[in-house]
């Protein structure tokens, strides 16, 4: 299976969210990190998207030129959302963090 332009982000989101430790740096560099890769998986997919609506509307358009960009799309498609929902689970998991470490810096744990 070939890597993604995610694959490696999308693996150590995985061990934050299985509760591997982490600071507070390491979780703000991985958001950062995990929002740049998502535009740029966005700006991918609406190329494709668009490059598949101008070659559907070409007549002189071949069917393979039509089934790359097809299948572009739908391997982009979930690719994203995949990282959008770590990403969703990484900023509630974050917040739960960041609780934790409040409290036990108050000495409330």
């Amino acid at each position: 299976m070939a890597k993604t332009l995610d694959s490696d982000l999308k693996e150590r989101l995985r061990a934050v969210l299985g509760d591997r430790r982490v600071t507070e740096a390491d979780l703000r560099r991985l958001a950062e990190e995990g929002h740049a890769c998502a535009l740029i998986l966005r700006a991918q997919l609406a190329k494709r998207e668009q490059a598949l609506i101008a070659l559907s509307a070409d007549p002189a358009s071949s069917l393979s030129e039509i089934a790359d960009a097809l299948r572009d799309v739908n391997q982009l498609r979930p690719d994203l959302a995949d990282l959008e929902a770590l990403l969703d689970e990484l900023q509630g998991r974050a917040r739960e963090f960041r609780l934790a470490w409040v409290s036990v810096a108050s000495g409330t744990h």
